[in-house]
Protein backbone atom coordinates (compact mmCIF):
# COMPACT_ATOMS: atom_id res chain seq x y z
CA UNK A 1 0.00 0.00 0.00
CA UNK A 2 1.58 3.61 -0.80
CA UNK A 3 1.80 6.34 1.76
CA UNK A 4 -0.65 8.19 -0.29
CA UNK A 5 -3.53 6.00 0.21
CA UNK A 6 -2.54 5.55 3.39
CA UNK A 7 -2.78 9.08 4.11
CA UNK A 8 -6.52 9.12 2.04
CA UNK A 9 -7.36 6.54 4.71
CA UNK A 10 -7.36 8.79 7.75
CA UNK A 11 -8.97 11.44 6.03
CA UNK A 12 -11.81 9.62 5.10
CA UNK A 13 -11.83 8.74 8.77
CA UNK A 14 -11.65 12.57 9.08
CA UNK A 15 -15.08 12.68 6.86
CA UNK A 16 -16.72 10.14 8.82
CA UNK A 17 -19.05 9.97 11.81
CA UNK A 18 -18.31 6.12 12.85
CA UNK A 19 -15.43 4.35 11.96
CA UNK A 20 -16.30 0.25 11.36
CA UNK A 21 -12.82 -1.83 11.58
CA UNK A 22 -13.32 -4.87 9.76
CA UNK A 23 -11.60 -8.25 11.05
CA UNK A 24 -11.52 -11.85 9.91
CA UNK A 25 -12.89 -14.05 12.85
CA UNK A 26 -10.29 -17.04 11.96
CA UNK A 27 -7.75 -14.96 13.29
CA UNK A 28 -9.05 -11.08 14.62
CA UNK A 29 -6.27 -10.54 16.33
CA UNK A 30 -3.84 -10.78 13.23
CA UNK A 31 -6.10 -8.40 11.46
CA UNK A 32 -6.37 -5.32 13.78
CA UNK A 33 -5.09 -2.80 12.94
CA UNK A 34 -4.20 -0.47 15.73
CA UNK A 35 -2.46 2.28 14.42
CA UNK A 36 -5.90 2.81 12.35
CA UNK A 37 -7.81 2.36 15.99
CA UNK A 38 -5.47 4.76 17.86
CA UNK A 39 -6.07 7.39 14.81
CA UNK A 40 -9.72 7.40 15.03
CA UNK A 41 -9.73 7.93 18.76
CA UNK A 42 -7.23 10.76 18.41
CA UNK A 43 -9.68 12.56 16.08
CA UNK A 44 -12.74 11.61 18.49
CA UNK A 45 -14.34 8.78 16.04
CA UNK A 46 -15.95 5.94 17.64
CA UNK A 47 -15.39 2.79 16.55
CA UNK A 48 -17.13 -0.43 15.83
CA UNK A 49 -15.22 -3.48 15.54
CA UNK A 50 -16.69 -6.20 13.66
CA UNK A 51 -15.61 -9.82 13.62
CA UNK A 52 -16.79 -11.04 10.25
CA UNK A 53 -16.80 -14.53 8.75
CA UNK A 54 -18.26 -15.89 12.10
CA UNK A 55 -19.86 -18.41 9.43
CA UNK A 56 -16.64 -20.04 9.12
CA UNK A 57 -15.58 -20.63 12.84
CA UNK A 58 -16.43 -23.22 15.00
CA UNK A 59 -18.24 -22.85 18.11
CA UNK A 60 -15.86 -23.22 20.67
CA UNK A 61 -13.49 -20.27 18.28
CA UNK A 62 -17.22 -18.11 18.14
CA UNK A 63 -17.13 -18.28 21.97
CA UNK A 64 -13.41 -17.05 22.76
CA UNK A 65 -13.65 -14.21 20.74
CA UNK A 66 -17.15 -13.44 22.31
CA UNK A 67 -14.99 -13.75 25.73
CA UNK A 68 -12.06 -11.96 24.48
CA UNK A 69 -13.99 -8.77 22.68
CA UNK A 70 -16.45 -8.82 25.94
CA UNK A 71 -14.69 -5.39 26.57
CA UNK A 72 -14.79 -3.68 23.34
CA UNK A 73 -17.19 -2.11 21.30
CA UNK A 74 -17.49 -4.92 18.89
CA UNK A 75 -19.91 -6.89 16.86
CA UNK A 76 -19.87 -10.34 15.60
CA UNK A 77 -21.29 -10.81 12.38
CA UNK A 78 -21.46 -12.70 8.95
CA UNK A 79 -22.00 -10.98 5.52
CA UNK A 80 -22.65 -14.09 4.23
CA UNK A 81 -25.57 -15.55 5.58
CA UNK A 82 -26.10 -12.65 7.01
CA UNK A 83 -26.11 -12.94 10.77
CA UNK A 84 -26.25 -9.69 13.15
CA UNK A 85 -26.15 -7.44 10.39
CA UNK A 86 -29.28 -5.60 12.21
CA UNK A 87 -27.92 -5.44 14.71
CA UNK A 88 -24.95 -3.94 13.35
CA UNK A 89 -27.23 -1.22 11.64
CA UNK A 90 -29.03 -0.97 15.42
CA UNK A 91 -25.37 -0.27 16.81
CA UNK A 92 -24.21 2.30 13.90
CA UNK A 93 -27.36 4.53 14.41
CA UNK A 94 -27.06 4.64 18.26
CA UNK A 95 -23.43 6.20 17.79
CA UNK A 96 -24.77 8.82 16.06
CA UNK A 97 -27.62 11.67 15.84
CA UNK A 98 -26.92 12.90 12.06
CA UNK A 99 -29.58 12.21 9.38
CA UNK A 100 -27.27 11.32 7.00
CA UNK A 101 -24.28 8.70 8.99
CA UNK A 102 -21.03 9.00 7.32
CA UNK A 103 -19.57 5.44 7.98
CA UNK A 104 -15.56 4.39 7.22
CA UNK A 105 -14.95 0.56 6.07
CA UNK A 106 -11.44 -0.57 6.98
CA UNK A 107 -9.88 -3.83 7.54
CA UNK A 108 -7.15 -5.83 6.11
CA UNK A 109 -7.70 -7.48 2.32
CA UNK A 110 -10.26 -10.20 1.95
CA UNK A 111 -11.77 -9.83 5.63
CA UNK A 112 -14.81 -9.40 3.97
CA UNK A 113 -15.39 -4.96 3.63
CA UNK A 114 -17.35 -5.58 0.67
CA UNK A 115 -19.30 -8.26 1.43
CA UNK A 116 -20.45 -6.20 4.54
CA UNK A 117 -20.94 -2.98 2.74
CA UNK A 118 -23.10 -4.80 0.24
CA UNK A 119 -25.52 -6.39 3.24
CA UNK A 120 -25.44 -2.52 4.69
CA UNK A 121 -26.04 -0.79 1.65
CA UNK A 122 -29.04 0.06 -0.51
CA UNK A 123 -28.12 -1.62 -3.62
CA UNK A 124 -25.42 -3.80 -3.13
CA UNK A 125 -22.89 -2.08 -5.15
CA UNK A 126 -19.26 -2.97 -3.58
CA UNK A 127 -17.01 -5.63 -5.78
CA UNK A 128 -16.26 -8.56 -3.78
CA UNK A 129 -13.85 -11.56 -4.64
CA UNK A 130 -11.32 -13.65 -2.90
CA UNK A 131 -8.55 -11.92 -4.90
CA UNK A 132 -6.61 -9.40 -2.71
CA UNK A 133 -6.98 -6.01 -4.25
CA UNK A 134 -10.66 -6.73 -5.64
CA UNK A 135 -11.55 -2.67 -4.54
CA UNK A 136 -9.13 -0.82 -6.95
CA UNK A 137 -10.24 3.04 -5.11
CA UNK A 138 -11.89 4.62 -3.19
CA UNK A 139 -16.03 4.12 -3.03
CA UNK A 140 -18.99 6.31 -1.79
CA UNK A 141 -21.77 4.05 -1.37
CA UNK A 142 -25.69 4.84 -0.64
CA UNK A 143 -26.48 2.56 2.42
CA UNK A 144 -29.95 1.46 4.60
CA UNK A 145 -31.23 3.90 6.91
CA UNK A 146 -29.76 7.11 5.53
CA UNK A 147 -25.79 5.48 5.76
CA UNK A 148 -23.16 6.64 3.53
CA UNK A 149 -20.29 3.72 2.99
CA UNK A 150 -17.06 4.58 2.69
CA UNK A 151 -15.11 1.76 1.25
CA UNK A 152 -11.55 1.05 0.14
CA UNK A 153 -8.76 -1.38 -0.75
CA UNK A 154 -7.82 -3.21 1.95
CA UNK A 155 -4.85 -1.62 4.44
CA UNK A 156 -1.86 -3.21 4.83
CA UNK A 157 0.15 -1.53 7.24
CA UNK A 158 3.92 -1.05 6.84
CA UNK A 159 5.22 -2.70 9.66
CA UNK A 160 2.86 -6.23 8.77
CA UNK A 161 4.46 -6.50 5.02
CA UNK A 162 5.65 -9.83 5.60
CA UNK A 163 4.58 -13.05 3.75
CA UNK A 164 3.47 -14.87 6.44
CA UNK A 165 1.03 -12.52 7.84
CA UNK A 166 0.01 -11.15 4.08
CA UNK A 167 -0.05 -14.92 3.03
CA UNK A 168 -2.41 -15.65 6.09
CA UNK A 169 -4.97 -12.86 5.96
CA UNK A 170 -5.33 -13.08 2.16
CA UNK A 171 -2.87 -10.02 1.84
CA UNK A 172 -1.23 -11.74 -1.13
CA UNK A 173 -2.80 -14.13 -3.43
CA UNK A 174 -1.25 -17.91 -2.61
CA UNK A 175 0.02 -18.27 -6.19
CA UNK A 176 1.83 -14.99 -5.38
CA UNK A 177 3.24 -15.69 -2.61
CA UNK A 178 7.10 -16.29 -3.32
CA UNK A 179 7.39 -19.00 0.03
CA UNK A 180 3.92 -20.57 -0.04
CA UNK A 181 4.94 -23.52 1.44
CA UNK A 182 6.32 -21.38 4.84
CA UNK A 183 2.88 -19.74 5.27
CA UNK A 184 1.03 -22.89 4.65
CA UNK A 185 3.49 -24.38 7.50
CA UNK A 186 2.56 -21.74 9.72
CA UNK A 187 -0.98 -22.29 9.21
CA UNK A 188 -0.64 -25.92 9.68
CA UNK A 189 1.06 -25.36 12.86
CA UNK A 190 -2.08 -22.40 13.87
CA UNK A 191 -4.28 -25.61 13.14
CA UNK A 192 -2.12 -27.73 15.27
CA UNK A 193 -2.63 -26.03 18.14
CA UNK A 194 -5.99 -24.72 17.81
CA UNK A 195 -7.60 -27.63 15.74
CA UNK A 196 -6.51 -30.57 14.53
CA UNK A 197 -8.98 -32.38 14.20
CA UNK A 198 -10.18 -30.01 11.23
CA UNK A 199 -6.85 -30.70 9.63
CA UNK A 200 -7.36 -34.59 9.80
CA UNK A 201 -11.03 -34.38 8.73
CA UNK A 202 -10.01 -31.88 5.73
CA UNK A 203 -6.91 -34.06 4.06
CA UNK A 204 -6.90 -37.09 5.94
CA UNK A 205 -3.55 -36.64 7.94
CA UNK A 206 -2.04 -37.51 11.08
CA UNK A 207 -2.25 -33.71 12.72
CA UNK A 208 0.59 -35.47 15.15
CA UNK A 209 2.94 -35.25 12.34
CA UNK A 210 5.48 -32.28 12.69
CA UNK A 211 4.33 -29.32 10.12
CA UNK A 212 6.89 -30.14 7.29
CA UNK A 213 5.45 -33.73 7.15
CA UNK A 214 1.87 -32.96 7.08
CA UNK A 215 2.39 -30.71 4.08
CA UNK A 216 3.89 -33.81 2.05
CA UNK A 217 1.10 -35.88 3.57
CA UNK A 218 -1.44 -33.52 2.05
CA UNK A 219 0.67 -33.01 -1.54
CA UNK A 220 0.96 -37.07 -1.51
CA UNK A 221 -3.03 -37.48 -0.43
CA UNK A 222 -4.11 -34.81 -3.58
CA UNK A 223 -1.72 -36.47 -5.75
CA UNK A 224 0.59 -33.26 -6.36
CA UNK A 225 3.46 -35.16 -8.08
CA UNK A 226 6.47 -34.21 -9.87
CA UNK A 227 8.38 -35.95 -12.01
CA UNK A 228 10.12 -39.21 -9.91
CA UNK A 229 7.01 -38.96 -7.86
CA UNK A 230 8.34 -35.79 -6.15
CA UNK A 231 5.68 -33.95 -4.07
CA UNK A 232 5.39 -30.51 -5.53
CA UNK A 233 5.55 -28.61 -2.50
CA UNK A 234 4.91 -25.31 -3.69
CA UNK A 235 1.72 -26.48 -5.13
CA UNK A 236 0.65 -28.25 -2.20
CA UNK A 237 0.98 -25.14 0.16
CA UNK A 238 -1.04 -23.41 -2.78
CA UNK A 239 -4.30 -25.17 -2.47
CA UNK A 240 -4.23 -25.67 1.51
CA UNK A 241 -3.73 -21.72 1.30
CA UNK A 242 -6.61 -21.82 -1.18
CA UNK A 243 -8.56 -23.58 0.86
CA UNK A 244 -7.75 -22.06 3.85
CA UNK A 245 -8.84 -18.40 2.42
CA UNK A 246 -12.31 -19.60 0.66
CA UNK A 247 -13.30 -21.02 4.14
CA UNK A 248 -13.03 -24.72 3.10
CA UNK A 249 -10.85 -25.46 6.27
CA UNK A 250 -11.88 -23.76 9.58
CA UNK A 251 -10.51 -23.60 13.45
Amino acid sequence: MKKGFYLLVKEMIRKSDIVLEVLDARMPELTRIRDIESYAKSVGRPLIIVVNKSDIISRAALEKIREGYSGLEACIVSSKKPHNIRELLIRIKQKSSRQKIRVAVIGYPNTGKSSLINRLSAHGKAKTGTESGTTKGMQLISGKGNLMLFDSPGIVPFQDRDSIRLGLVAGVSPEKLKDADIVAMELIRIFKNSNPGAMEKAYGVDASLDPYDILLEIGKNMKFLRKKAEIDERRTAVHILTDWHKGKIRL
